[in-house]
């Protein structure tokens, strides 16, 4: 047998080894509400063990999981009147709906206002999901909150009852934490969806945002656009102010249209970027991409639609026809203040580049859809000529689920040089793996196949399948150390799982 055979036997030997570890839940619910006695890593394996498997899911399953996620925040103490007393932005759509968020919650903890975030997915840490004034909560206070849920919910938990999945807990403890930490606002993004989406449990909401839609989750969220957009822009709530993103598909508007009218909702439609009165040449706020662009003037809008929700008719005045059947939200000076605010967000693994050494630089962005590899994509190709000398480009790539990784790697192919990809399963290497990475739905065997079938699909460069993360950036370090007249550019995308994964070794 082959020495990469051996390594490879051990590699799956380790992770089955890890997947066989089981938690007795009865054994751990000791703890009190405090939470403060157990540690994190005991407190994210707890979390862990609440995962399930969803690879094979077809449809949402509707508004019964609304009710449950009711049925637990009120074992948890909160009851719809608190929720409806939680000041609230939620923000729904395919793409940018994280970015948007972040930059909307910088906008509004610059003007001093005590914010709440809970985004997903995390990159390296759970806790990563949940931000309080701008800043990721602590391990102790991820371990406090978390504990004072899981015990609120397991005391009064029936006979063959099952505790709330991973996601739904998680928004339930990020419900809890947002009322108990009064914050002023909470800023929301939903999971998968909207109408039937776990943080959709919210009866009020005074301003709700939608990002650009496209295909993404079909299985679950319908195979059309105007379907996938009547399930996002099912977190519309009556008088609200509904604000979407400029860069749509048009088939989508007669869908929010109409879903608008349903709800009772103001709908409108955030400005382009550049037609803001920015007191800065714009290049100086170090946003590189379009859809960055994109995501910040609709974050823009929503920051001052909730400032100005006590006036909202007033503002409404401010707005201008706009194109696509609906209005355009008002256009201001957008000044230092608003400015310096931009300019300090850090959201990683986003169009998010990474200077490794004098001549090696990573290029990170999650970008998992169609049109989000597109602009990926333009992204990368614009920062640099193709015609460069000395300069040897690399794409580390895979996806997750069932995503069409053909049509992706032609459009990577198509608009950039690439000298090589290297392509590895979504996985670091067991002995340095964090829990918060674990996933059950996982499947080390299938990743490495998944690898080898791109491999057949790649002609236009030389390609490696590799084991691990770990070895691939050990891979790349090796190739720069041993030319290092040469310039590596290194491009990853295709998942936030193996972006984030990238992240946390090269942080190591």
């Amino acid at each position: 047998m082959s020495e990469m055979s051996v390594r490879n036997k051990s590699f799956m030997k380790s992770i089955w080894s890890y997947n066989s570890i089981t938690v007795n839940r009865r054994k751990m619910s000791y703890i009190n509400d405090g939470g403060g006695q157990q540690s994190y890593d005991n407190t994210v394996k707890m979390l862990n063990s609440l995962q399930s498997i969803t690879s094979k899911l077809t449809r949402h399953p509707g508004k019964a999981q609304l009710g449950q996620v009711n049925i637990f925040l009120n074992r948890c103490g909160v009851s719809n009147e608190d929720l409806d007393q939680l000041s609230v932005i939620h923000v729904a759509g395919t793409k940018g709906k994280g970015s948007t968020c972040v930059f909307c919650e910088q906008l509004l903890s610059y003007k001093g206002y005590h914010t709440g975030l809970f985004t997903s997915p995390h990159l390296i840490t759970v806790k990563e999901r949940f931000r309080i004034d701008g800043k990721v909560i602590s391990e102790d206070k991820f371990v406090f909150y978390f504990w004072n849920v899981y015990n609120s919910i397991l005391s009064k938990q029936s006979s063959g009852e099952k505790l709330p999945p991973y996601f739904m807990f998680l928004t339930i403890m990020a419900f809890k934490m947002f009322i108990q930490e009064k914050v002023n606002v909470a800023i929301i993004e939903t999971g998968i969806g909207g109408e039937y989406d776990c943080t959709n449990v919210l009866r009020k909401t005074s301003i709700v945002g939608i990002t650009s839609i496209g295909f993404d989750h079909t299985t679950v969220l319908g195979d059309t656009l105007e379907e996938i957009a009547w399930q996002k822009s099912g977190i519309m709530k009556p008088n609200s102010v509904t604000i979407v993103s400029n860069h749509q598909p048009k088939e989508i508007f007669k869908t929010l249209i109409e879903r608008s009218v349903e709800k009772q909702a103001s709908l409108l439609e955030a400005p382009s970027f550049n037609m803001y009165n920015w007191c800065i040449n714009t290049s100086q706020i170090g946003i590189l991409s379009l859809v960055q662009e994109i995501n910040v003037s609709l974050a823009i809008q929503l920051a001052n639609a909730w400032i100005n929700r006590k006036n909202t008719n007033e503002w409404l005045k401010k707005c201008s026809v706009g194109l696509n059947g609906i209005k355009q939200g008002p256009i201001w000076e957008i000044n230092k203040g608003d400015v310096q605010a931009l300019k300090e967000v850090k959201w990683l693994g986003r169009n998010q580049i990474i200077n490794a050494s004098p001549n090696l630089a990573y290029f990170l962005d999650g970008a998992h859809t169609v049109e989000s590899i597109q602009l990926c994509s333009k992204w990368y190709s614009d920062l640099y000529p193709k015609s460069e000398i000395n300069v040897k480009n690399i794409l580390i790539f895979n996806v997750t689920a069932l995503r069409d990784y053909g049509t992706f790697l032609k459009i990577l192919s198509t608009v950039n040089k690439i000298d090589l990809v290297l392509l590895c399963p979504i996985v670091t290497s067991i002995m340095n793996r964090r829990l918060d990475t674990v996933d059950i739905n996982y499947d080390y065997n299938e990743q490495l196949v998944k690898c080898h079938n791109m491999k057949k699909l790649i002609d236009f460069c030389n390609v490696e399948v590799l084991e691990s993360i770990d070895e691939t950036i050990k891979h790349v370090q090796f190739c720069s150390s041993s030319e290092k007249n040469t310039y590596f550019r290194v491009l990853v995308t295709g998942s936030l799982k193996l972006v984030g994964g990238v992240l946390e070794v090269l942080q190591s």
